[in-house]
């Protein structure tokens, strides 16, 4: 089963890109406002658009929700060009990325 999820943080770091099958994925993580826990965000920027974030910035994201033993990850936060799956996007600094 599949969780949507939308979660505010704060970015603590910013990876290297990841290429595979799927496409090229920006990825950053984020500790969630209010918490200690961080995620990591996969965002597919050959299907979406490429989030300019940088450690420090605030953000919002929208996706689908995967755990794992490292606080998990929330991927699928770009547009669905099927569409059969509901759309994910990051808002930052008032411009929302899909």
């Amino acid at each position: 089963s599949t969780v949507e999820v939308t979660a505010d943080g704060v970015v603590t770091r910013v990876l290297a890109d990841d290429s595979g099958p799927s496409g090229t994925h920006q990825r950053f993580i984020i500790r969630l406002a209010g918490a200690t826990q961080t995620v990591l965000v996969d965002n597919n920027v050959t299907i979406g658009q490429r989030a300019p974030v940088m450690p420090g910035d605030s953000v919002m994201v929208h996706g689908e929700y995967v755990w794992n033993d490292q606080g998990g990850l929330i991927h699928f936060t770009h547009h669905d060009p099927a569409p059969a799956h509901e759309g994910g996007w990051i808002d930052f600094k008032g411009v929302r990325y899909q």
